[in-house]
């Protein structure tokens, strides 16, 4: 029996057994980098629509004031 039967499948399959954990590993990567920017858009997002309707609502009021509503 020849050692080309052998190691021929053995060096492939450790091939794609590395080839696999270097993808999977940018995947987790790029899910850790996406999971960080949704947390600080969470904590982001309310401030920044308080900073905008507060003045609008403020607007308005005033406006409801003048108009005697």
């Amino acid at each position: 029996m020849s050692f080309e039967y052998i190691i021929g499948p053995v060096l492939a399959l450790l091939l794609g057994m590395k080839f696999t954990d270097l993808k999977t590993k940018e995947k987790d990567v790029k899910i850790s980098e996406l999971e960080s920017k949704i947390e600080l858009i969470e904590t982001e997002t309310p401030k920044k629509m308080m900073a905008t309707l507060v003045p609008v609502a403020k607007a308005v009021q005033k406006l409801n004031q003048q108009v005697g509503l």
